[in-house]
């Protein structure tokens, strides 16, 4: 499968149920790695086909791949 490269402006405003839809629809994993300000540990290991998101309130403020 090819995984559609990620424009993070696409991603803004999306809830996180809209999100996660969205990347399993595309072949994306997803994981939160900063709500509301308050960001988590995370491993180190890089996934070509997973999205880092930032959330508050629910709503996608940012995200990066890996």
């Amino acid at each position: 499968m090819d995984i559609k490269p990620i424009t993070e402006r696409e991603w803004i405003g999306l809830s996180l149920v809209e999100a996660n839809q969205r990347a399993e629809s595309i072949g994306y994993t997803t994981r939160i790695v900063e709500e509301n300000g308050q960001s988590y540990m995370v491993t180190h290991d890089f996934k070509s086909n997973r999205l880092n998101l930032r959330l508050k309130n629910n709503i996608i403020i940012g995200l990066y791949t890996g």
